[in-house]
């Protein structure tokens, strides 16, 4: 039974998600011939999009502290490909993701037709570019997440930050938020760091899907902390980003 299940809940999404795509790549045209911000029409849609998709996969999604104003930059822990789902229920963002997730069925499309800055991180160069269209998105319409592990984790921990994407804030001096996310399944479900939490190479990503799908509810809980750290020095602000987020960071499947 959990088999079917699943398949209509993924059958229902990709249906959902495309059919909402269609209308606003319409809308997106002409925003686009009268030359005006897109950020605002991608805002909305991308709320609208988050909340049916956590209603199909029945993901209860919760958080404290205050989500920051655009524009702004936060660094967040990484679970997931859900993260985003979450994410975009309380922030007008994009995002800066690893370039892998282009290829991802369905969502990887989506997320570059959203805005996302893929950086590729098998060229050492490339957060040169990176860095730059960081100064060019943020904008009054939107802030950034930055993702500082630069890999998704099962979220017994959090990795060594890479300083590298934080360079742009550091030199302008910018106040930089911290969220971190905490996944917690059912006790009729497989622990949310096999069923939700999705790193390493133990499972395809069509595989780790359908595994998600089966679970009968996931609770998500962000926390934002309302306290911006500033640093002149990447790395010093990476350190204490980090030391920050480990404050108030849940491991997965522990009860907050």
């Amino acid at each position: 039974m959990n088999t079917l299940i699943a398949s209509i809940k993924i059958l229902v999404f990709i249906l959902f998600t495309l059919t909402g795509f269609l209308i606003y790549l319409f809308l997106y045209c002409f925003v686009k011939l009268f030359r005006v911000s897109y950020e605002p029409l991608r805002n909305g849609y991308m709320r609208s999009w988050a909340k049916v998709s956590s209603w199909i996969f029945n993901v209860h999604v919760s958080f404290e502290g205050k989500p920051p104003k655009e524009p702004f930059i936060l660094v967040c822990n990484h679970l997931s490909y859900l993260d985003i789902i979450p994410l975009y229920f309380y922030l007008n963002c994009t995002f800066v993701a690893k370039k892998e997730v282009k290829s991802w069925p369905v969502l990887g499309f989506l997320v570059y037709m959203m805005g996302v800055i893929f950086i590729d991180r098998s060229i050492k160069g490339d957060v040169v570019r990176v860095n730059k269209l960081l100064t060019e998105n943020l904008n009054k319409h939107q802030g950034i997440i930055i993702f500082p592990e630069g890999t998704s984790t099962g979220g017994k921990g959090i990795l060594p930050f890479k300083s590298s994407l934080l360079e742009y804030p550091a030199t302008q001096n910018m106040d930089v938020y911290v969220a971190t996310i905490h996944y917690k399944t059912s006790d009729r479900d497989l622990d949310a760091v096999d069923s939700v939490c999705f790193f390493g190479a133990r499972h395809s990503f069509p595989e780790h899907v359908f595994m998600m799908a089966k679970t009968h509810r996931i609770d998500c809980k962000i926390i934002f902390n309302n306290e911006p750290v500033k640093a002149s020095d990447r790395k010093e602000l990476a350190e204490k980003l980090r030391q920050k987020m480990m404050n108030q960071f849940i491991p997965t499947d522990l009860a907050d």
